[in-house]
C-alpha cells in the first residue's frame, strides 16, 4: 500500500468530526503499589514512585522508559484501566477526575491496548458498521453514519480494505482499524499502548504520522514507546520518559541531549538520542535517579509550549494552527461539559442486543464449519451407541444395557455442552475488555446476545443425538416418554453449558480445561454407581444436590415410568426386571419427581449463567 494513513484528509469533508474543546490532564505525586506474593507474608512493592506531569491537548507525548520501568502503567492509571492501589491526583483541565467521576472521564476519551483485538471474521466495514450502530445509537441517521464510517476509512486508507476480513490485515493495518473503531466518537483525548510493537519501519512511521495528524487536529494523543527510531523520536511533541517508578525527564524530544549534558551525560556523535535516554533509564550510564527526577520535574512544571504554526507536512497537508501558550489559562473543567454535552448518545439495551446478536449471527455463519462439525459429531456418536446398544429399549433381558445407555447419553451431552463453550470468555476476554471499557455496550445484552446464539445451537445438536438415540435402541415410541427423554436431556445440557461458561470466566484456562471436566465426573457417580442408602453419610448431600442425578434419574423414569407395562423377555424363560417397577424400587427411583426436579437442573443452569455475568462483570470493573 503506497498511501500514507491520513493522505486522504485534505479531500475530506469533516463535518461528522467537530472540534472539541481542549483537555489537558495534569497529574501529580502519583504513586502505584500492587501487592507482591512471591514473599512470606506478601508485601506490598511500589511500582510508581510520586512522579507528576501534564499532557495537554493539540500534543502528541511519548512516555518512554525501559521494560518494566513503569510507563504501561502509568499509562493504565492516566486512563482509568488501574485504580486500586494509586494514590495521588489527576486533574482534568484544572478539576480534580474524583469529583468529575471516572465514567464521565471515559465518555470523552478512549483507551486502545497493545494487542490488536479485532474480530477475524468481520470486515473492516462490518466491525465500523456496527461499532457505529452500538456508540452512535439512534443520534445520527444511517446516511450520516455511512458518510461517517467512509470518511475514517478514507483518513486512515482503509478505504480500499472495507470488504476485506479483518483478520487477514496486515498488522498495521490492525493498528488503524482498532484506532478507526474509537474515533466514531471523535474522542478528544485518545491513549494507546505500544501503538508500533510488531510493526515494521515503514507501518512504523505511518502510525506515528496518523497519530500526529491527530494530535494536530486539537486531540490529546498519549502512547507508550519502547525504543523508537531517530525519525520517529522527532515526530513526537513531548517526551515523558521513565525509568524505576520516577520520571527523568519532560519535555521536547530535541532537548533530551542539551538537558542530560547538564548532569554530564552526553550523548555520544551520531547517537540516537533516543537510545541515549533509554541507556540512561537502563543504568548504562552512571545517573542520579532522584536528582534526575527533581530536575525532570521543575523541567516539566516551568516548560513554555511554542506555538505550532500552520505548516505543510510531508504529505501536503495544511495543519491546525494551535496556539497553546494563551489556551493553557483559558482551558477550565466547564470546556469538559462542553465536550460531554455534544458526544452522541450511546445505544439503548435494546439496540445493544438487536447489533450484538446480528453479529454474532454473522461471526456463526463465517465460521460455519464450528457449528458444522458440532452437528455432525452429535448424529455420528447417536449412530454410533444406537448400533451398540441396539433394541436394548425394549427387552427385559437388556435393561441393565440401557441403563448404562442412558447414562452414556447424559455423560455426552453434558461434556459436549460443557467443553464446547469453555473457552467462549478467555478467548473473548481482551476484545470484551477494550469494547466495555471504552463504553460500546453494557454487560447485559453481550450476555444475552451471547446465550440466543449459544443456546439453539446446542439444543439442536442435543436433539439430533438423541433423535438417532432413540430410534435405534427401540425405545418405546409413545410421544410422552420420548418428550420426557428430551426434556431431562435438554436441561442437562443447558445446566452444563452453564457450568462450562463459569468455568472459563472465573478460572484460568489451563485450570479450566482440568477442573470442570473432573468435577462432572464426580457428579455424574451419584444415581448411577451407587443407591442413596448404599452412599455414606457425608457424601449424601452431593448425591441430593447432583444435578447429573437428577437428569439421570428423569431421563431413565421417562423410559420405564409411568406404569409401563411388561417388558418382553425375549431369549431367557426368567427375566428378573420383566417388570419395570422392580427396578425402579431396587435403585430407588420410585419416588421421583419429574417436574421439581428438571426445575432444579434449570435452576442450577440460570445460577451458573447468573454467576458467570458476576464474574465476567467483576472482572471488568476491577481496576
Amino acid at each position: 500500500m503506497n498511501e500514507k494513513p491520513g493522505a486522504g484528509m485534505d479531500s475530506l469533508n469533516m463535518d461528522h468530526f467537530p472540534r472539541r474543546p481542549p483537555i489537558n490532564i495534569t497529574f501529580k505525586d502519583i504513586r502505584y503499589k500492587v501487592v507482591s506474593w512471591q514473599t512470606v507474608p506478601p508485601r506490598r512493592k511500589e511500582i510508581l514512585h510520586g512522579v507528576s506531569g501534564e499532557f495537554r491537548s493539540g500534543e502528541l507525548t511519548a512516555i518512554m522508559g525501559p521494560s518494566g520501568a513503569g510507563k504501561s502503567t502509568l499509562l493504565n492509571i492516566l486512563a482509568g484501566f488501574a485504580v486500586k492501589g494509586m494514590s495521588g491526583r489527576i486533574l482534568i483541565n484544572g478539576e480534580s477526575r474524583e469529583s468529575i467521576g471516572l465514567e464521565e472521564f471515559k465518555k470523552v476519551s478512549c483507551y486502545i491496548q497493545q494487542d490488536d483485538v479485532v474480530r477475524p471474521l468481520l470486515t473492516v466495514y462490518e466491525a465500523m458498521s456496527l461499532a457505529t450502530h452500538l456508540k452512535l445509537g439512534c443520534s445520527s441517521s444511517v446516511k450520516e453514519k455511512h458518510q461517517k464510517i467512509l470518511e475514517i476509512l478514507t483518513m486512515l486508507s482503509l478505504n480500499d480494505h472495507g470488504a476485506t476480513m479483518s483478520g487477514r490485515l496486515s498488522g498495521g493495518q490492525k493498528k488503524r482499524l482498532s484506532l478507526a473503531l474509537e474515533l466514531i466518537t471523535n474522542p478528544p483525548v485518545i491513549f494507546l499502548d505500544e501503538p508500533t510493537t510488531g510493526l515494521d519501519s515503514v507501518s512504523t512511521t505511518a502510525c506515528v504520522s496518523l497519530m500526529k495528524t491527530l494530535a494536530r487536529q486539537g486531540r490529546t494523543m498519549i502512547c507508550t514507546l519502547h525504543q523508537p527510531s531517530a525519525r520517529i523520536f522527532e515526530q513526537f511533541s513531548q517526551l515523558y520518559c521513565v525509568a524505576n517508578g520516577v520520571s527523568i525527564y519532560q519535555g521536547p524530544p530535541e532537548n533530551v541531549t542539551p538537558f542530560m549534558a547538564n548532569f554530564d551525560l552526553f550523548c555520544p556523535p551520531y547517537h540516537n538520542p533516543a537510545d541515549f535516554i533509554i541507556e540512561i533509564a537502563a543504568g548504562d550510564y552512571p545517573r542520579d535517579l532522584q536528582r534526575l527526577a527533581e530536575a525532570a520535574e521543575k523541567c516539566g512544571n516551568d516548560l513554555t509550549i511554542s506555538n505550532w504554526n500552520s505548516e505543510k507536512s510531508d504529505r501536503g497537508l495544511e495543519m491546525y494552527n494551535l496556539a497553546l501558550n494563551d489556551k493553557k489559562a483559558s482551558i477550565s473543567s466547564s470546556d469538559l461539559g462542553g465536550v460531554q454535552s455534544c458526544l452522541p448518545q450511546p445505544a439503548s439495551i435494546w439496540i445493544q442486543l438487536f447489533h450484538l446478536y446480528y453479529r454474532n449471527i454473522l461471526i456463526m455463519r463465517r465460521d460455519a464449519l464450528n457449528i458444522t462439525l458440532r452437528f455432525v459429531a452429535h448424529i455420528f456418536i447417536g449412530v454410533i451407541f444406537g448400533y451398540l446398544y441396539q433394541g436394548v429399549g425394549n427387552n427385559a433381558e437388556t435393561l441393565l444395557a440401557n441403563f448404562i445407555f442412558v447414562y452414556g447419553t447424559n455423560l455426552f451431552l453434558h461434556y459436549t455442552g460443557q467443553m464446547t463453550v469453555l473457552l467462549s470468555f478467555p478467548l473473548e476476554y481482551n476484545v470484551l475488555t477494550r469494547e466495555h471499557f471504552n463504553r460500546w455496550y453494557t454487560l447485559p445484552p453481550y450476555c444475552i446476545a451471547l446465550l440466543l446464539v449459544e443456546l439453539p445451537i446446542q439444543a439442536f445438536c442435543a436433539i439430533s443425538y438423541i433423535v438417532f438415540g432413540y430410534y435405534l435402541t427401540d425405545q418405546p415410541l409413545e410421544w410422552s416418554r420420548f418428550l420426557g427423554f428430551v426434556m431431562f436431556n435438554q436441561a442437562i445440557s443447558v445446566a452444563a453449558q452453564g457450568t462450562g461458561f463459569l468455568a472459563g470466566a472465573l478460572l484460568p484456562i489451563t485450570l479450566a480445561v482440568f477442573l470442570a471436566p473432573v468435577f462432572s465426573c464426580f457428579f455424574s457417580v451419584f444415581g448411577f454407581t451407587s443407591k442413596y442408602t448404599d452412599i455414606t453419610a457425608p457424601l449424601r448431600p452431593m448425591y441430593n444436590i447432583s444435578y447429573f442425578r437428577a437428569a439421570f434419574q428423569g431421563s431413565f423414569l421417562s423410559l420405564y415410568g409411568n406404569n409401563r407395562s411388561d417388558l418382553p423377555c425375549l431369549e431367557e424363560i426368567y427375566c428378573h426386571y420383566k417388570k419395570p417397577a422392580k427396578f425402579l424400587q431396587e435403585m430407588g427411583f420410585d419416588g421421583f419427581q419429574a417436574i421439581p426436579e428438571v426445575s432444579y437442573i434449570l435452576a442450577v443452569g440460570l445460577l451458573a449463567y447468573s454467576l458467570t455475568a458476576f464474574t465476567v462483570w467483576f472482572k471488568l470493573n476491577k481496576r
